[in-house]
């Protein structure tokens, strides 16, 4: 009698493992969703980017100026060397593995957010400019200005394979 009540005990628990192997795993694909900060100050351009992203499985943050990407990253106010390389490649808990930008912004301009990023601790994140116009000197000055790839307006969902390598780079090597 006490052999079967053990039995019953240990099919009892088998689930569980598997349950929070479940969780866990669940976790851990919420922790590997890359994370693309968006800018645009066009607010149809930045609706069709975000429902690409997201349509990859992008976790998506959207802002509407170079103002507004410098504040999310910890940027726009020079705070004490300790706090900007302690928050490096993280805000308010986020991870950021891309920015995207659009070149022709008012004020800060994508190719101020480009070079700001790269002179900051955000330097290793990858940067895609996007433009609607074609102008190859434009195109160069940001290849050369540190940007992992430069794409035409509008984006298409054929686009996004592109810049998963720049994603994957941006993982941590462990």
């Amino acid at each position: 009698m006490e052999l079967m009540k053990s039995e019953n005990i240990v099919q009892d628990r088998q689930p569980q493992p598997q349950e929070e192997e479940e969780i866990m795993q669940q976790e851990e694909e919420e922790e590997q969703r890359f994370h693309v900060l968006a800018v645009d100050d066009s607010v149809i351009d930045r609706k069709l980017l975000e429902k690409l992203l997201k349509a990859s499985s992008y976790q998506v943050t959207c802002v509407e100026s170079g103002e507004k990407a410098l504040e999310y990253l910890g940027l726009l106010h020079h705070s004490s060397p300790a706090s900007s390389s302690s928050s490096q490649h993280h805000h308010q808990g986020h991870k950021v593995n891309l920015i995207m930008t659009d070149f022709s912004m008012p004020g800060t301009s994508g190719y101020d957010l480009l070079k700001r990023i790269k002179g900051s601790s955000w330097k290793d994140v990858p940067v895609v400019v996007m433009s609607s116009e074609n102008v190859p000197s434009r195109i160069s000055m940001c290849l050369e200005g540190g940007a992992e790839e430069f794409m035409l307006k509008p984006l298409q969902l054929s686009d996004l394979h592109k810049i998963q390598a720049h994603l994957l780079k941006s993982l941590p090597h462990s």
